[in-house]
């Protein structure tokens, strides 16, 4: 039993982490968007 907790545990680290590190990227690549537009207004 306290392995499957475990196991429980652990996965749901590792989710946790996927969604995380999934919301940088995002976050990411909505900024260099933002910085691309940006950079075309001022030309």
């Amino acid at each position: 039993m306290k392995h499957i907790l475990f196991d429980l545990f652990l996965f749901s680290l590792g989710a946790g982490a996927g969604v995380v590190l999934m919301c940088l990227v995002q976050a990411g690549a909505a900024a260099e968007r933002e910085i691309e537009m940006m950079e075309r207004s001022r030309k």
